[in-house]
């Protein structure tokens, strides 16, 4: 594949989420992105020790359109060129990215949870801008905790009316997100927001683990649809009576037909309707 020709940084909305080419993040990610296209330059997989599977390049593991659309998705650069394992069906596969290199191949990569608070906790593919499109139909999305407004950001591009907010927009006390910001997130209360927007599709996005957030904001919202990207009960998303209200009074009818995550996370993409 061809190496990127987009700055490999935070691309935002907002002035204050827009780096220079010196900014010492874009430095990182650029930096971390030559380097692993250096390592491949010689080698088309790599052996773990312990994994019966070799693991190959995300780029080469992706369809070309989700490539296509990487190249342009700061978040996912330098993350083409991190080690992936692809399974599951060819109509629905699912591929894990690893934050780690065999012992000797040089220093230590970024790690999935510094990446994530520059960018998001889940990973964006063109494949699930397309999908959550298509559920959507015209009609427009809630995102309560939205942190840094990077999915918002990306769902606006695509042409999608996105309501975004978070109880810590325009503060410095919200730990998930490094204080980046991609485009506007309003400051609201997750469980008023979804009360007060019905005629919107609700959309959690890896909600704070152990948190009452997703639970109080399903339990308020009375639209018919959910969008909710994360982990699975007894995960790292949410709390126990989120997940049983999801069980007792909403329907799955549609998964995003790539799962893009990182190794050792069960996250899924999932719209609902209510039962």
């Amino acid at each position: 594949m061809t190496e990127p020709t987009v700055l490999p940084g935070r691309q935002g909305d907002q002035p204050g989420g827009t780096p220079g080419p010196g900014d010492p993040t874009a430095g990182m990610v650029a930096g971390t992105a030559e380097r692993l296209i250096r390592l491949w330059a010689g080698r088309t997989e790599l052996h773990h020790p312990g994994w019966g599977h070799p693991f190959r390049q995300l780029a080469d593991l992706l369809p070309e359109p989700d490539v296509e659309f990487a190249l342009h998705n700061p978040q996912m650069v330098p993350l083409l060129w991190y080690p992936a394992l692809r399974h599951g069906s060819r109509a629905r596969p699912v591929i894990d990215v690893f934050d780690h290199l065999p012992a000797g191949l040089g220093p230590p990569l970024p790690r999935r949870q510094e990446l994530s608070r520059i960018y998001s906790w889940a990973l964006a593919s063109r494949t699930a801008v397309d999908w959550i499109a298509d559920c959507l139909d015209g009609r427009g999305l809630l995102e309560v905790g939205a942190g840094s407004g990077y999915w918002a950001r990306l769902l606006r591009a695509h042409g999608i009316d996105v309501l975004a907010t978070d109880a810590e927009a325009r503060t410095e006390r919200n730990g998930f997100t490094d204080r980046f910001q991609y485009t506007e997130v309003r400051p609201g209360r997750a469980a008023e927001d979804a009360a007060a927007h019905p005629d919107r599709v609700l959309a959690l996005l890896w909600p704070p683990h152990r948190d009452p957030m997703a639970a109080d904001a399903l339990r308020a919202y009375r639209g018919p649809g959910l969008l909710y990207l994360g982990d699975r009960p007894g995960g790292m998303c949410a709390d126990p009576a989120f997940f049983a209200d999801l069980a007792a009074h909403w329907r799955p009818v549609s998964h995003c037909p790539l799962t893009l995550r990182w190794l050792g996370n069960r996250d899924t993409a999932t719209f609902f309707t209510r039962r």
